[in-house]
């Protein structure tokens, strides 16, 4: 649909505006809270309106005249509501809850509209099991429920999820209006009834202007299982919202080829609840597997490293080719997407190709006086394959242990793949035993060596450049510390019990420990996660200082006064000072006092220490 938008948050977006011409039946809006979401909807609303559309905004606090007490009722707090909906003020509540996203009158509307009221009766009664009725006494409506014979009144003992539904559905099939502005309808459904809204809102879905009965909707949602985005098209009508800066959606695909296009569609078609996360975090981090999902989160859960509070998702995504779709759509969409991959992405894969592209990377090598990366990284295969090449030409013994382990699978390689598997296994060789190589290789070999050293460096720092982290160490199981038997040739079959192994070491360990055995990986991860220290002690420190100064007031005004009595001054507020403090002793001295205390378990690291302040002791500068 042709709808011309233009809107500008001055205090979000300084001068910039967010203009979009082009509108699909169903727009996703998705974004962290705080980036301007809801303004931008009420704003569409009154831009949807010139277009001539039937437009009907709810609020994520729609259902405040729904609450279980009506004479609490939020933006329609003129009215006392306790007896029910006023029948000769029905005009007054529709216009204003129209004018605040309030959808008490969908009540209203079941009452007046026997299509409607039908509808949503067969729905209560085919799938939850419930009756709707609705008593007009005194002037006023009100609506009960009948569930099993019982009967209760909706607005005081129903459940804001069912009251959600009822609400929900009037609006969809209630032909009065062409365009729904939904802030998070999933709020108060659990995630089966989310889908089940979405479901009905896409068989709803189509272009007004063209298809009779058919509604345009925007959904701002903060929940993957009510994003429905099946091919690339329809992703087009994703807008994400960021911290400071104007929403971004996909205009056209100009970045990606065919084969990716068609990798996309794929992956949106089987995209499950856990990739949709990307469209909601502030930083996704792709990887691979689901193995390496999970090591990496519970190294971050052991090492207390709040992912969920730095909006960080760690989603796997099942293959260098996935990730590299995945991570080119968050380029599209301008989301600050992170990759960690196994080394063989540097020899394979679409990921290096896409990353090529991108115009800092040719920058970043030409300031290092090195060719583009594809072509940098076809120099290194080159200089690999030398080296390889030398090796399969050795011919004397080599003796048990790592060297041969390497040795024997450098040999083993053949197939349409070899060439590519043995640069990768002397890449991981030279990582893992490159003095033992190096007592292999003649001259030459050794300087080839020292460039591929050199240029494998560079390429490294710009792929991490632009977000991108090779595991240089091959694969996730070459960073374990249980035994995994031989490092260059890992069976697919054992990972998930290589994993279990490890898995079980790890919860043996406390942070420090997981830090020291696992550092490289943890480099990785501090790199692309913001290591945040909750600090308590600065907030302790603070106000202990308080209580210092008063403990000292009272014993200016009384120093005769004990620690019993000391705790029932007022001015000590002994009442929440014992919550973090313990009082071990008062004693008296030569004009003057010594105050000893001990700060309570879980507040600071050392809790067994004794504290002590005098009548002379600065308490703004008390610290922990």
């Amino acid at each position: 649909m042709e709808i011309n938008v233009d809107i500008n948050i001055d205090f979000l977006w300084g001068d910039k505006h967010f203009i979009k011409n082009k509108w699909g039946n169903i727009t996703y809006i998705v974004g962290p809270n705080g980036t301007g979401k809801t303004i931008v909807a009420e704003k569409l609303r009154e831009q949807f309106k010139k277009e001539k559309l039937k437009v009907r905004y709810f609020s994520a606090e729609r259902l405040n005249a729904l609450a279980n007490k009506w004479d609490r009722s939020g933006y329609l707090q003129n009215d006392n509501l306790r007896n029910g909906l006023n029948i000769g003020s029905f005009a007054d509540y529709k216009n204003r809850a129209d004018e605040l996203g309030q959808s008490v009158d969908a009540i209203i509307e079941l009452r007046n509209k026997l299509d409607l009221q039908i509808k949503i009766e067969s729905i209560l009664s085919d799938i939850f099991g419930k009756a709707l009725s609705f008593k007009e006494t005194g002037g006023y409506l009100n609506v009960t429920m009948a569930d099993s014979g019982k009967v209760y009144d909706l607005k005081k003992d129903e459940s804001h999820g069912l009251k959600e539904i009822i609400t929900l559905l009037a609006f969809l099939y209630d032909d009065e209006y062409n365009c729904i502005i939904l802030d998070e309808p999933e709020l108060n459904l659990h995630p089966q009834f989310q889908q089940y809204i979405l479901q009905e809102i896409k068989s709803m879905a189509g272009n007004p202007f063209q298809e009779q009965g058919k509604k345009m909707f925007v959904i701002l949602t903060h929940s993957p299982y009510m994003l429905n985005i099946q091919n690339s098209d329809e992703l087009k009508n994703l807008i994400v919202f960021h911290r400071h800066e104007v929403p971004t959606y996909i205009k056209e695909y100009e970045d990606m080829d065919e084969y990716q296009k068609s990798r996309l569609n794929k992956l949106l078609l089987r995209m499950n609840v856990n990739h949709k996360t990307l469209f909601f975090a502030d930083k996704p981090i792709f990887v691979e597997g689901y193995i390496d999902q999970q090591f990496f989160n519970i190294l971050q859960y052991k090492r207390e490293i709040p992912l969920g509070a730095e909006g960080i998702s760690i989603i796997d995504v099942g293959g260098k080719d996935e990730i590299d779709i995945m991570y080119s759509l968050c380029r599209l969409l301008k989301i600050n997407a992170f990759c960690i991959i196994d080394m063989d992405g540097l020899f394979e894969g679409k990921l290096r190709q896409s990353v090529d592209k991108i115009s800092d990377t040719a920058t970043f090598m030409a300031k290092r006086g090195k060719d583009p990366l594809m072509k940098s990284i076809g120099n290194m295969e080159t200089l690999l394959d030398a080296e390889v090449g030398e090796l399969l030409k050795f011919n004397n013994v080599i003796p048990q242990g790592e060297l041969k382990d390497f040795y024997d699978v450098l040999k083993s390689q053949s197939g349409d793949k070899s060439s590519m598997m043995q640069r990768r296994i002397m890449f991981l060789g030279l990582h893992r035993v490159k003095n033992e190589i190096e007592l292999l290789l003649s001259d030459e070999g050794k300087r080839k060596l020292l460039q591929i050293e050199g240029l494998s460096k560079d390429i490294f720092e710009c792929f991490n450049s632009v977000n991108v982290y090779f595991l240089e160490k091959g694969e996730i199981e070459n960073y374990y510390v249980t035994n995994i038997e031989n490092q260059y040739q890992i069976a697919d079959k054992k990972k998930t019990d290589y994993y279990l192994q490890e898995y079980q070491k790890i919860n043996e360990m406390d942070k420090t420990e997981i830090k020291e055995k696992y550092k490289d990986i943890v480099v990785i991860l501090d790199k692309i996660c913001s290591v945040i220290d909750v600090n308590t002690e600065k907030f302790v420190s603070a106000k202990i200082g308080d209580w210092i100064h008063n403990v000292q007031s009272a014993l200016h005004m009384n120093p005769n006064i004990t620690q019993e009595l000391l705790k029932n001054n007022p001015k000590i507020h002994w009442d929440s000072y014992q919550r973090i403090i313990e009082l071990v002793e008062l004693s008296k001295k030569d004009n003057g006092f010594c105050c000893k205390f001990k700060i309570l378990r879980g507040l600071t690291s050392d809790s067994k220490r004794v504290y002590s302040f005098d009548e002379k002791t600065v308490a703004a500068n008390f610290k922990v």
